[in-house]
Order: C-alpha cells, then sequence, then structure tokens
C-alpha cells in the first residue's frame, strides 16, 4: 500500500495527490474502500490512510449461460500473491469456441519499482496464444515520462457467426509487437497532455477460411504492417467517487473528463509493410455528476487509411445515464458503424451484446444499434458476509444492417424480462452476477442468462 502512494513522509500535503492515491489503491481491485486524509499535528499533518483488503485467493467453479450457449470453468487465482500485490493465475475453461487452459503472472510494481510486468500463456484445443508487457506507465496524471514494450501472439481458429451458430471458420495467425514512449508536457493540473511514439509491426495471415457446411467463403487479406506511431492525449483530473453505479456496495472511480485521444501509425513498404497503410485510433469521453445522476457520452473510432480511402473501421457512439444509488433508472444507447469490414470481422447482435430476448450472436452484420433501459432496486443487506441482492427489471431494443454470412435483424427488435442481481461483496474485484430471463417480442419462449459481466 505504501508503495502505491504518491507521496511520503516530508513533502507537501497535497489533496489532489491523496484523491488520486486513493484511485491507485481502488485500481488494485482488492482494496476497497480507501479513505485517504489528514489531521494538523505541531509540525505539518500526520496522513491516515484507510483500506480493507477483499479476499484475493479465489478458487472457483465458473459457469455462464446465455440462452443455450453455455460455458464453463475451474479457476484458481490470487491477486494479492503474499501481500505484494502480485496475481497468479490459472484458468480453464470450456465456451462454445473452444477449451484452454491459461496460466498468468501481473506484477503492477517490478522489482519494488514502477515498473508493471506482465505475461499469461494459452493452450487451447485449436492453438496457443501468448502475451508478455513490461512498462513503465503514465501511472499518475503527474509522471513526466513512460514507455514500454508489448508483444502479443495467436494461433486460433476464428469464427463467424449466424443464428447463434458458428457459421464460417479459419485458421489465423496474429503477431504484434509494439515499442513505445511518451512525454507529459507541460501544464495546469487540471489537465495532463501527453505525446507518445512508438514503432510497432503486425501481421496476420488467414488460410482454410470457408462455411461449415464446406462451400466458399472467400478467404481474408492477410496484413502486414511494419512502421511508426505518434499519439497525443488529454485527460481531465475530475473524477468522481460513488457508490451504486454498478454495484451498491464498493466505491467506484468514474471519470467525468472531458479526455480524448489521437494515434495514427505509418506502416511503409520500404520498413517491412505490405503496402502503404496509415492504422488510427481516436476516443472521446465526457461525463457529469447531477444529484443522484451520472451522465456520459463516449465516442470512439479506429480503423486505417489505405488505397484512397478508409478500410476495416468501426466507429462507436455511446450515451447514457444512470440513477446511483439503492434503486433508480438506467438508460444507454450505442450505435457501432463498420465500414469495409475485412472478411474476418462482423458485429453480431443478441444476448452478449444487449439484446437480452435472444441467444447470443443471433443476428449478423457490419453496423448494429442497441438500446438498453432498466430499473433495478436493492433488496437486501450483505447476505451472510458475502453478496447483496437486488431486483432489475429491463427493455431492450436492437438492430444490425450489412449482413455478409447470415440474416440480420429485418428491423428492429426487442424484449423485456426482469432478473436478479448480486454484488459479491468479498471478491477482489467489482463482480455483480446476474440471473436474468428475458422475453422476445418475436420467437420461442424465454432466454435464460447468468453471467458475471455487466452490460453498461
Amino acid at each position: 500500500i505504501r508503495s502505491l502512494l504518491l507521496f511520503k513522509e516530508g513533502d507537501p500535503w497535497d489533496p489532489a495527490l491523496a484523491a488520486e492515491s486513493e484511485r491507485l489503491l481502488r485500481a488494485t481491485g482488492f482494496l476497497n474502500p480507501v479513505h485517504i486524509y489528514a489531521k494538523p499535528v505541531a509540525e505539518g499533518v500526520e496522513v491516515f490512510v484507510e483500506t480493507r483488503d477483499q479476499w484475493t485467493l479465489e478458487l472457483s467453479i465458473n459457469y455462464g449461460r446465455m440462452g443455450h450457449r453455455q460455458k464453463a470453468g475451474v479457476s484458481i487465482s490470487e491477486q494479492n500473491f503474499l501481500g505484494w500485490g502480485k496475481t497468479v493465475f490459472l484458468d480453464a475453461r470450456s465456451d462454445p469456441e473452444r477449451d484452454s487452459i491459461t496460466a498468468g503472472y501481473s506484477d503492477p510494481l517490478f522489482l519494488g519499482s514502477r515498473w508493471r510486468l506482465s505475461a499469461a500463456h494459452r493452450e487451447a484445443s485449436d492453438g496457443t496464444a501468448d502475451e508478455f508487457s513490461l512498462a513503465y506507465p503514465f501511472y499518475s496524471l503527474a509522471t513526466p515520462k513512460a514507455g514500454g514494450i508489448v508483444y502479443r501472439r495467436e494461433s486460433l481458429v476464428e469464427y463467424l457467426w449466424a443464428s447463434g451458430k458458428k457459421t464460417v471458420s479459419g485458421d489465423t495467425l496474429r503477431r504484434s509487437l509494439l515499442v513505445w514512449g511518451g512525454l507529459r508536457l507541460p501544464g495546469d493540473g487540471e489537465v495532463t497532455r501527453r505525446l507518445t511514439a512508438g514503432f510497432f509491426a503486425e501481421r496476420a495471415a488467414f488460410s482454410r477460411w470457408s462455411f461449415r457446411t464446406g462451400a466458399f467463403y472467400p478467404e481474408p487479406e492477410d496484413r502486414e504492417l511494419v512502421g511508426f506511431q505518434v499519439g497525443f492525449e488529454s485527460q481531465s483530473s475530475r473524477w468522481e467517487v460513488v457508490q451504486g453505479f454498478r454495484g451498491w456496495i464498493r466505491q467506484e472511480d468514474v471519470p467525468l473528463g472531458p479526455n480524448y485521444s489521437l494515434t495514427l501509425g505509418f506502416s511503409l513498404p520500404f520498413l517491412g509493410g505490405d503496402r502503404t497503410r496509415l492504422p488510427y485510433q481516436a476516443s472521446f469521453f465526457k461525463a457529469g455528476m447531477g444529484p443522484g445522476w451520472y451522465r456520459w457520452l463516449s465516442l470512439g473510432s479506429e480503423g486505417r487509411l489505405e488505397r484512397g480511402g478508409v478500410a476495416d473501421a468501426v466507429t462507436r457512439l455511446e450515451a447514457g445515464v444512470a440513477q446511483v444509488g439503492e434503486r433508480g433508472f438506467r438508460v444507454r444507447g450505442a450505435v457501432e458503424l463498420g465500414h469495409r469490414l475485412g472478411l474476418d470481422r462482423q458485429l453480431t447482435l443478441g444476448a452478449n451484446t444487449g439484446l437480452r430476448g435472444w441467444d447470443p450472436d443471433t443476428f449478423d452484420g457490419t453496423s448494429r444499434a442497441v438500446v438498453n433501459a432498466e430499473w433495478r432496486r436493492r433488496l437486501t443487506g450483505e447476505v451472510l458476509h458475502l453478496a447483496v441482492l437486488g431486483l432489475v427489471v429491463f427493455a431492450d431494443a436492437g438492430k444490425t444492417w450489412g449482413a455478409r454470412v447470415g440474416p440480420d435483424t429485418d428491423g428492429w427488435r426487442a424484449d423485456a424480462g426482469v432478473g436478479l442481481l448480486a454484488e459479491v461483496t468479498r471478491a477482489a474485484i467489482l463482480r455483480v452476477v446476474r440471473l436474468e430471463v428475458a422475453y422476445p417480442d418475436r420467437g420461442k419462449g424465454p432466454v435464460v442468462l447468468v453471467t458475471g459481466v455487466s452490460l453498461f
């Protein structure tokens, strides 16, 4: 805990650094709630850091269900290994795509420094995957410089879905390497601006793609990108600590912004790329906090500029409002627009993407939109020191268009349902288990969902 604080004995007392230190401690996942405050003494102030560690050793049997699709697994993880804040985990799972075993390690204070190390390896029924990262991050708003290296490799079978079933499959090999560095620009304490630059290499290779029936499906185009990238980001120091947004008991840090970023890459043939490509990523986020309400707006886009136009691009807009506290309304609307998507990508709609009355990946598309409305209420206190229970009543509506391998929604589809929510108060991370039953406006019977992933 002491190593994560942004101040030490002898420093001038700064309430802003104390608030940011609270956020860093809560970001570990297993420290919540967190309160840092100071009391005057003869020669300055005495600082108190009060927190509570949650259960960090988890041996669990995982089960999830969304309509006819189920997933199950067994995992053991320790998120505060030997009390040092390190994470080790072993996860074995089976889902509709594959069976896999993953082992990983994460160290946010590598060798007692601010360097962060993480590594993971996965053995799957259809391939393997590896990930490694070593970085000195912008761990606080005042951090003057940062940098690191990230490597990923994945060799798996990928699928396109329609009507809740695997429709297209093919072998895919992906490799990526990023070496980057960044500097904090001079400015006031309200807004932090940073410049980043780096070298990247990405490769995607595809083979043996076809419809599962054996019918012909055009092979996605291989890609080779090698070059340099530059980025700019602006982050506001405005945050709000709330309870009753996703869960009821845990403190949550919600950003207010405005925050925005832009990264542009240059992949050129003389550096090793297959042709001139300019990959880009852009994002914008702004939120507001009124009496009992949290409102947010986010916009993001990613893709590539090549051959005189935009390719493999997805632009996303989301807006929402949520009443925080023990009960209230929540509404979210999101739209994702695809433009010249690669043949290995799709934007499906179903229970896994917010339309809870249909099985996951029921409707195919290259663009989609969804609206969710909920009313929820806390029902109990902490039951057996394990969970807080609540009730939710909801309705969803959504549509897809630009389908290529299966049916789209043919206009708007809707559903309505009820559910039971359980905030697991002893978990190391904020986890709300949802047991929901949704009835579609068309189709056969209800869809049952059991999942620990928050919808929004």
